[in-house]
């Protein structure tokens, strides 16, 4: 197998260490880092490895002789250049900065005198090599300057030294230098002209290229950048969701003036050896950031802001009864309350680092929801309800508002039988009920809990219209007056209670209320579950009893009728 080719995935670090080592040896430097960083991650696990192997004698030397090279930091050097280059021929923008993180400022420092004094011009498009190097280039470009210096007077004393011997040559070389100088100069003056009231080369607004822009136009784009900014949204996210927010309503402005003013003055800082430089390099040389203006007023405001819209209380989710008496499942919000210190310091780093979009993701104390029953929301549908009429006073009355509330929000799932003295007994005073009327061994007497008999009544014809199977029910002794007879329900202490079962394959929701003389009761469930059926009960009087019966109708047809049972009553004397 080609061992420039060969496949390393599986390698441990002591064999990736040769491998690096075996390629850097046996090719060409440049050919040997192509086929190493070609495919170079952001951990940079190779080019650290190719770091480390040039503390090494044997492949110093080697790229040191390769590539005549003085010594060994200046080798150093020269494939530091050779990795930005291959880094950034194969735009790894990501991996390049990962790159510059990993050096030292000293590091970092060398690599950009050394790229600007060589002029390699590989890198010097790259937004991460200005990002980290930029800041080096003049004193680079001085130290370069001083060098030529250097030449010159080490030139003038030679012609000093041929002088002595011969005059004319000197004097012909002098002339035809300041012929050259000035021609120079005099083009270089035409062209920096040509950008008299103008943007230099390589000006940018962040992203926003101003080179040969006039004044004007510099003000339309300054000012364009600014509203997309104030125009931009700041989305604050916390557990329950997001909130957008525009720099406006936090109270933030833009220095849009002072840059306008930094980018009109810029040209008239510059000496004219630098205007002729940006010119002719056309790279990146000087960008201008917008930035945001505030004070700690604004953004104390912003906060409180934030607390009152990003706030919230536990709210548990399950079953909700609105004023209306609708059932429906509500789904749960934690609780949630702002960190505003840290949120503070979250806002002002991004501030610091102003986009057009940003997204601040912040901190707070959670007020865990509890889950609900996710049976229960499918709940979604009144299947039935019946009203009846009662005198809303005295103990009876009380006892009947007390039995509806023990009564509202039974839950039965698939299968449950009910029971109301489980949900609405016992009738105790102990249990807050007070003496009232009751049929009691043929003759009317009082006792505790006195008119609970009604609401099992409504219940139970509520019941009978859900379609629901009834398990254990009794008639009066005496007919009551608020139902048709033969579809009342009685119960009495612990002797006589009154069942039903939930016979559907969904949880159903029991919902009982009182509208001033009026006892409510209704049944909810899911609108599947009685299959387009309605179910209708009626009673006929035979031969001294009230037959009662259920009536099962579909499509307007009835499909069923079913017996439920006889109930004979005692005439009051």
């Amino acid at each position: 197998m080609d061992e420039n080719k060969k496949d390393i995935s599986n390698f441990n670090y002591d064999q990736k260490l040769s491998y690096v080592k075996s390629i850097l040896f046996n090719n060409e430097l440049t050919k040997a880092l192509d086929i190493l960083l070609k495919d170079e991650k952001k951990d940079l696990q190779t080019t650290k490895m190719v770091l480390s192997v040039l503390d090494e004698d044997l492949i110093i030397n080697k790229i040191k002789s390769d590539n005549n090279l003085k010594d060994k930091e200046n080798t150093k050097l020269y494939v530091y250049s050779r990795i930005l280059a291959i880094l950034c021929f194969y735009n790894k923008t990501i991996v390049l900065n990962n790159f510059f993180k990993s050096l030292t400022e000293d590091e970092i420092k060398k690599i950009a005198m050394y790229e600007y004094q060589n002029k390699t011009n590989v890198s010097f498009s790259s937004k991460v090599f200005n990002k980290y190097c930029f800041k080096y280039k003049d004193e680079a470009l001085n130290d370069d300057e001083e060098e030529v210096l250097m030449l010159d007077d080490e030139k003038e004393n030679k012609n000093n030294w041929k002088k002595n011997k011969i005059l004319v040559f000197p004097i012909c070389v002098l002339f035809l230098i300041f012929c050259f100088v000035g021609y120079k100069l005099y083009d270089y003056n035409n062209l920096i002209k040509e950008y008299d009231n103008k943007v230099l080369p390589g000006v940018y607004l962040d992203e926003v290229n101003l080179s040969g822009s006039n004044l004007d136009e510099v003000k339309n784009i300054v000012s364009s950048e600014t509203s997309k900014i104030k125009n931009g949204t700041v989305t604050i996210k916390n557990v329950n969701g997001e909130a957008r927010y525009t720099y406006e309503q936090m109270g933030i402005s833009i220095n849009s003036k002072e840059v306008y003013d930094e980018i009109k003055n810029y040209n008239d800082n510059l000496s004219f050896i630098d205007k002729v430089r940006m010119i002719k390099n056309n790279k990146v040389n000087k960008t201008f950031y917008l930035k945001a203006t505030y004070n700690e007023d604004d953004i104390n405001n912003f906060i409180s802001t934030l607390e009152n819209d990003l706030n919230t209380t536990r709210k548990d989710e399950g079953l909700v009864i609105d004023e209306n008496h609708n059932v429906y499942y509500e789904k749960g919000v934690n609780g949630f309350t702002l960190d505003k210190e840290s949120t503070k310091i979250m806002i002002i780093e991004a501030l610091n680092n102003l986009q057009e979009n940003m997204v601040i993701e912040v901190d707070g104390s959670i007020d865990k929801m509890k889950a609900g029953n996710e049976a229960l929301s499918t709940i979604n549908k009144k299947i039935s309800s019946y009203t009846t009429y009662f005198l809303n006073k005295g103990n009876r009355g009380h006892n009947i508002n007390l039995a509806s509330t023990k009564l509202n929000g039974t839950i039965l799932m698939p299968g449950d039988v009910f029971s109301y003295l489980e949900i609405v007994g016992p009738y105790s005073s102990s249990n807050g009920y007070l003496p009232a009327p009751i049929y009691l061994n043929s003759e009317v007497s009082t006792a505790n809990g006195g008119g609970v008999c009604q609401l099992a009544t409504t219940l139970y014809m509520t019941q009978l219209k859900a379609g629901l199977e009834t398990v254990e029910r009794r008639n009066h002794t005496f007919a009551p007056n608020y139902v048709p007879k033969g579809l009342d329900a009685t119960v009495y202490s612990t002797t006589t209670d009154y069942k039903f079962k939930n016979n559907y394959d969904y949880p159903i929701y029991i919902t009982s209320y009182i509208n001033g003389n009026y006892l409510t009761v209704d049944i909810w469930t899911n609108d599947a579950a009685l299959g387009g059926k309605t179910f209708e009960p009626y009673s006929v009087y035979s031969n001294g009893a009230y037959l009662s019966y259920l009536k099962t109708i579909e499509n307007g047809v009835v499909t069923n009728i079913k017996y439920l049972g006889k109930s004979v009553y005692k005439t009051m004397q």
